[in-house]
This record gives C-alpha cells, sequence and structure tokens, in this order.
C-alpha cells in the first residue's frame, strides 16, 4: 500500500464528489428540479469537495506527489475562482441561470434547435457539476486504486484517459457560461475592487480581472486538448506510464493533477 494519507484523501473525496454527482441525478432526473433546487441540496457538499482540492497545492509543495506548485496552484485556481469568485457571489443568476446553446451570447445566434428531444440544449449547474463530478469520481477514484494497490486496473485506467473528451468541453462551456450569467451583475456592483483616490494610491478592478481570465481560457483550450490526446493514445497504447502529474484528468477550466 502507497501512502495511507493520501488513500483516505482520494477516497474521501471520491466519496464527496459521488455525492454530488447523485445529489445532481436525483434533483434533475428523478424528482425533475430545477437548478435552483440542485444548488439548494448541493452547495455544501460542492464548496467542500472543490475546496478541498487546495490541499493539492501542499501536497505538491511538501513533496507527497511530483506534481510542480506553481502549475498545481495554477490548475487548481481555476475552479476555485468558477466556484467561490463567481457563482457564490451571484448564486441565483448563476444557480437558476441557463445559456442556451442556440443563444450563447447577446445579440449572438446560432443555428441550433433550442432542445433536443424534448430536453433543453443549455449549459447550466447541472452541466457543470456533470462534468465536473464523474471527472472527479474517476479521477480520485484512480489515484486511490493507485496509493492502495500499486496499480490501476485497465477500465479505470481508460475511463481516467478518455471521460475527458466530452466531459471537458462540457466543463469549460459549462463555467463559461456560469461566467456569462453572473459577470453581469459582478459589474454593475463593482464587486471586490478597489478605486482611485485612496491612500495607498492602488486600484483593483475584479471584473475586469473576471474578463481578462475569460479570454485567458480561450487561447490554451485547443492546445490543451489536443495535448490531453495525445496523452491519451501513449498510456492506453502503452508507450508511457499514468503518473500523478498528468494532465488528462480534469473536465473544465485547466486541467490538473492531483
Amino acid at each position: 500500500m502507497g501512502n495511507p494519507y493520501l488513500l483516505l484523501y482520494n477516497a474521501a473525496l471520491v466519496l464527496g464528489w459521488g455525492y454530488c454527482l447523485y445529489l445532481t441525478i436525483d434533483t434533475m432526473l428523478v424528482k425533475k428540479g430545477t437548478t435552483a433546487d440542485l444548488w439548494q441540496v448541493v452547495e455544501l457538499p460542492l464548496k467542500v469537495s472543490q475546496t478541498a482540492a487546495l490541499l493539492e497545492v501542499v501536497h505538491s509543495a511538501i513533496g507527497l506527489v511530483r506534481s510542480p506548485v506553481m502549475i498545481t496552484a495554477m490548475q487548481v485556481s481555476s475552479r476555485i475562482w468558477v466556484l467561490w469568485g463567481i457563482i457564490n457571489p451571484e448564486p441565483v443568476l448563476a444557480t437558476a441561470g441557463a445559456v442556451a446553446l442556440s443563444h450563447p451570447l447577446p445579440n449572438v445566434s446560432l443555428p441550433l434547435p433550442a432542445e433536443l428531444g424534448g430536453v433543453p440544449l443549455a449549459l447550466n449547474l447541472a452541466t457543470l457539476l456533470t462534468a465536473w463530478s464523474i471527472t472527479e469520481v474517476v479521477r480520485y477514484s484512480f489515484f486511490a486504486v493507485k496509493e492502495l494497490a500499486g496499480s490501476v486496473p485497465y477500465p479505470l485506467l481508460w475511463l481516467r484517459y478518455t471521460t475527458f473528451i466530452p466531459l471537458y468541453p462540457l466543463g469549460v462551456a459549462s463555467e463559461l457560461a456560469m461566467v456569462r450569467l453572473a459577470l453581469p451583475a459582478i459589474w454593475a456592483r463593482h464587486l471586490w475592487s478597489v478605486d482611485l483616490p485612496n491612500a495607498f494610491n492602488w486600484a483593483f478592478d475584479y471584473p475586469i480581472l473576471c474578463a481578462l481570465i475569460v479570454a485567458s481560457y480561450l487561447p490554451g483550450l485547443p492546445q490543451l486538448y489536443l495535448y490531453m490526446l495525445a496523452q491519451r493514445k501513449k498510456v492506453l497504447a502503452g508507450g508511457a506510464k499514468p503518473s500523478s502529474s498528468s494532465s488528462s484528468s480534469r473536465a473544465g477550466g485547466k486541467a490538473k493533477s492531483s
């Protein structure tokens, strides 16, 4: 067996994210609830499970895992920002709304149907949680089994290096949808901003920072996705050894390691 602490950490987050996935399915599919209903039940377990990822920066810093500290910190910060910097300040707008794929931006229309088989083609909290939760259940299961047994069965290896194919674009698109829903109110409130003049002669505009973060998503996405596909091919063909620092591990934002 590997490190008992890492085994417990990863196993706990399998349960945490598994619970988030269960709540998503139960609320949206079984009970036919709304995304606002979903937020009411999933807020606490989501915040606990996602915020626990900050420990991965600590793990990297003290040498428990082989991931570079700065890269790990940047990767973790992506989802932390979406959760605490976008959804949490405007939970009603972000969690009760949706962005239709046929109208992703104001005055922008795409030749897509509003529904498919009676299901709205839209990005919302449910699509975000679906992408995040499935990805993290697979990822943390992979590491938990690896710590417990020293190796990972092929089906789990296949899932870890395959689920990102649909879930990564779904996760990124859903994160950007959360920004699209919440940013107008954040901008109007001038949230967490510091204006001149002040005693420190220093200004900070959080809404502009949000816009810059969104802009930073776009250039790297195709390159990262192609890299993840290349890694998948190498690992599943047996040409590369899967490691804790692989970037093909996360749906949404910037891929991250454990």
